[in-house]
């Protein structure tokens, strides 16, 4: 889809969206001006959005005008949009979402919730901020119990670099941590400024001696094909691949990891054991 054709679109949805809002929806007084049709008009929106009503004018025609994400989000509360309505509208101007939509805590829908511990192997899914949304029991009796965890303690990256019960029971602890890292990098760049990021980034080059000394080089990579050795207290050495669905039906930064046995390892066959019970 070209520059123009997005323009135009994001035009269309723009006074598409302006049509619905009333004036008191918009917390204008009732009555505030007669009017023919419903729905504001472009300098009622201008107004409010705090811009010149010729370049909201010329954004609706589709013009050739810049819109940064800011200016964007001010125009998305006026018109009272839905947080996937302002991702769309960010997308068609060309823009990153911002913080303030990027990172909105998302709520799994029961049925996902229901299919993460139903999986037959362990699986996790992971927020938007990088945080622990879901887990089945599988998960926990191989890597941790995460529902002993604290909530400010369940993000991933963090439990990799400063939980010591998960980090023993990892064999290839360094290998594995330093692409996880790089995908991290490269997954959340566009949040690199939000709070959240730094304060975790701040946390972990104070707490971790390998993560200060990899962070700094910058490096970025794919999570394709990771594999972890993960060493269980009774069922001995298991391999597995992390296999990641990244975007949860849609909800944007959330991701699902699904740790599937290697073949050919015995980890099935063990991980068949734990479920019957027959290992603790």
């Amino acid at each position: 889809m070209d520059i123009q054709q997005n323009r135009k679109l994001l035009g269309n949805f723009l006074k598409s969206h302006r049509n619905r809002i009333s004036p008191e929806q918009a917390g204008l007084p009732v009555g505030h001006t007669y009017r023919r049709t419903p729905g504001l008009r472009r300098e009622e929106v201008a107004h409010l959005a705090n811009v010149s009503i010729t370049w909201y004018t010329w954004l609706e025609q589709g013009r050739e005008v810049s819109a940064s994400p800011e200016v964007l989000d001010s125009i998305g509360r006026v018109l009272d949009l839905t947080a996937a309505e302002r991702e769309y509208m960010h997308k068609l101007a060309g823009r990153y979402v911002t913080q303030e939509q990027s990172t909105a805590r998302h709520k799994l829908t029961p049925a996902f919730t229901q299919m993460v511990q139903d999986m037959p192997y362990p699986c996790v899914a992971l927020g938007a901020q990088n945080e622990l949304i879901a887990w089945n029991d599988l998960a926990c009796k191989i890597l941790i119990d995460f529902s002993l965890l604290p909530a400010e303690e369940r993000i991933m990256l963090r439990l990799n670099f400063l939980n010591a019960e998960l980090r023993s029971k990892i064999v290839n602890w360094e290998q594995a941590n330093q692409i996880s890292l790089a995908f991290f990098r490269k997954l959340y760049a566009p949040y690199s400024n939000q709070e959240w990021h730094i304060r975790l980034v701040d946390e972990l080059i104070t707490g971790s001696k390998e993560f200060s000394e990899w962070w700094v080089k910058h490096e970025v990579a794919e999570k394709n094909g990771l594999q972890v050795e993960i060493r269980h207290p009774v069922a001995g050495h298991m391999h597995f691949e992390i296999i990641t669905f990244n975007q949860i039906n849609d909800l944007e930064g959330t991701m699902c990891c699904l740790y599937a046995p290697l073949p050919g390892s015995g980890t099935a066959e063990k991980l068949l054991q734990i479920q019957s019970k027959s290992l603790k």
